[in-house]
């Protein structure tokens, strides 16, 4: 895949939040470059991507909600588990 001016300020902006020390900002700035590679690709190169952007998500959402306490982010997730399965 050729690198674009819109690839390299992609590139720049994803290492400006890295920088910035904010673990929940650099894991949504690397999902949302993630889906926007993915999108460019097909076949064989599709599925490492694919799995490195199940991971990420899957680490976005061991991450505390910010403004939410613990006890209450568990309790919405049980209720959601809860309400999934019909109970």
């Amino acid at each position: 895949m050729a690198a674009t001016s819109s690839s390299s300020s992609s590139d720049s902006s994803l290492a400006a939040v890295v920088a910035s020390g904010d673990r929940r900002a650099s894991l949504e700035a690397i999902r949302d470059k993630l889906v926007a590679e993915l999108a460019e690709t097909s076949g064989f190169h599709a599925g490492p991507l694919a799995k490195e952007l199940r991971d990420v998500i899957r680490e976005i959402h061991t991450l505390p909600i910010p403004g939410v306490r613990r006890v209450d982010e568990l309790a919405a997730r049980r209720a959601g588990r809860r309400q999934a399965s019909g109970l």
